[in-house]
């Protein structure tokens, strides 16, 4: 098990210019503008929510995502907001960042819209320099500063009817430099573009429950293709559950409630097959969720 923190930090590192970069959340549905500014306003109610993620929870120094986000939508001007505050702790790499949304609708017909959307972000990057010289005396991070701060910004594209919402969208655009270590190679640490196809259905089921089959493809330079899908009930907007399945990682169940149709709690399950689920108690995830609707639902 000794080998494990040096493991996290090299996954991290690989991470930088070989693998998915932004990080994963399992209810993405409920706050899907985090993916795509676009959606910023999506769901015509103003919200504000915080959620907690801890992956593979029984080994230490697991990846742990804590996440503040709120949005609005703005009738008169068909326009949405949205904010997101985050901090990443993958080993002993802290990702810190703050982002903002913005996005624009135009009716398509009386009901639908079709939405564009911005966002930029400011981010910094922290090594834990005295956890890396434990294990890895000799890296050339340990010269130095530690910390890398820059920007960058995304774009989207929403569709959303009362039944079909679906989008596209590409983050970290500019592809910006994180300078830790300067170099001519082709691996240099960066941020790279990641490109996001995602979308939901609800379909009707009676009176009181709606089925919502839902997914999200996600695509990165270097990295290899990544899908997620699964589908939830939802019944009298009130009470959810549902299952997901990540392509070639992990299985996701997931369940929910309102509380006077203005509060929101979520818990996510994620049970992984790979690459730590060959560790005694390593596997698993945990995402709890709580957002407050400003308007009842």
């Amino acid at each position: 098990m000794k080998i494990i923190p040096v493991f996290l930090f090299c996954l991290v590192c690989v991470g930088h210019s070989n693998a998915q970069q932004i990080f994963s959340m399992s209810q993405f549905m409920q706050h899907n503008f985090i993916y795509n500014p676009a959606a910023a306003g999506a769901s015509d109610q103003a919200s504000l929510g915080i959620t907690y993620k801890k992956m593979w929870a029984g080994i230490e120094g697991g990846p742990r995502t804590t996440m503040l986000y709120a949005d609005k939508y703005f009738e008169a001007f068909n326009t949405g907001g949205g904010l997101i505050l985050y901090n990443d702790v993958t080993g002993p790499i802290t990702r810190s960042g703050v982002e903002g949304c913005v996005s624009y609708g135009i009716y398509t017909s009386d009901y639908n819209q079709l939405k564009f959307g911005l966002s930029g972000q400011l981010l910094q990057e922290r090594i834990d320099k005295a956890a890396v010289q434990k294990y890895i005396p000799d890296d050339p991070l340990l010269a130095t500063a530690g910390s890398s701060t820059t920007g960058d910004a995304a774009f989207g594209v929403y569709y959303t009817t009362p039944k079909l919402n679906i989008g596209v969208s590409a983050k970290q655009l500019v592809q910006s430099k994180l300078n830790f270590i300067k170099t001519t190679t082709l691996n240099e640490s960066r941020l790279y573009r990641h490109y996001y196809v995602m979308g939901s259905y609800n379909y009707q089921l009676d009176s009181q429950n709606v089925l919502i089959p839902n997914f999200i493809i996600k695509m990165a330079a270097h990295s290899p293709f990544d899908f997620e899908a699964g589908a939830r009930l939802e019944h009298k907007k009130l009470l959810w559950f549902g299952i997901n399945y990540h392509y070639q990682q992990y299985y996701s169940a997931f369940l929910g409630f309102n509380i006077n149709k203005k509060v929101s709690l979520g818990y996510a399950y994620d049970q992984y097959r790979t690459p730590l689920s060959i560790f005694d108690e390593g596997g698993g995830s945990h995402e709890l969720s709580l957002k407050y609707y400003f308007e009842p639902r």
